[in-house]
């Protein structure tokens, strides 16, 4: 095996266990449906989060390739890009969860080691793209997403008010989702992995 190969491999476990953490918690939700208090904003995360994790992998498995110079530290940078978004799973979805739990109230009480951990993995997607050689491909749609997600996530650090928090999380899935159509209709991953 190559060294990539072993990486997109390691990279896999890690989106693996995210994964599955959250479609564990969400069966768990579910079997507790008549007593948990269910939050627009946590299933609007855990939709983002998952579609993340989705991306993640795609541009690591396929974004990563065919680069040569592999070292300990470009490893440990795709490594820790992978455990911020399986934090944000673990986060959303802790390992006991009780059969009377406030989804909200839960939000609202970890947002800020949420929203923390989602700055980091902001600079390490920026660096991602930077390394790629990505910023001209994407310009000025990518930064402008980018530039909404940080500030929308300051906006969420500081207020605990669950109308600000459904409008925050929205926000982050619509708007990724409506990124990852316009990379589909460029064929932008297409072309830059299958080296069209």
């Amino acid at each position: 095996m190559s060294s990539f190969e072993f990486l997109s491999v390691f990279i896999s476990v890690i989106v693996g266990l995210g994964m599955a953490n959250m479609l564990t918690g969400s069966v768990r939700l579910l079997h507790c449906r008549k007593t948990i208090k269910f939050s627009a904003a946590h299933f609007a995360w855990t939709l983002f989060v998952f579609f993340m994790m989705i991306v993640y992998w795609w541009t690591v498995v396929f974004g990563w390739k065919d680069w040569q110079d592999w070292n300990v530290l470009l490893f440990v940078f795709l490594l820790f890009y992978g455990i911020t978004l399986f934090l944000l799973s673990a986060i959303l979805y802790p390992g006991d969860i009780p059969e009377d739990w406030d989804l909200h109230s839960h939000f609202v009480e970890i947002r800020r080691w949420f929203f923390t951990i989602e700055f980091l993995w902001i600079l390490l997607e920026l660096t991602d793209t930077y390394l790629k050689d990505h910023f001209d491909d994407f310009s000025i749609p990518y930064f402008l997403l980018i530039g909404s997600w940080t500030l929308l996530a300051i906006w969420g650090w500081i207020t605990r008010s669950r109308p600000a928090h459904v409008f925050i999380a929205n926000y982050h899935l619509f708007t990724l989702l409506l990124w990852i159509m316009y990379q589909f209709r460029s064929l932008e991953w297409t072309r830059a992995t299958a080296g069209y």
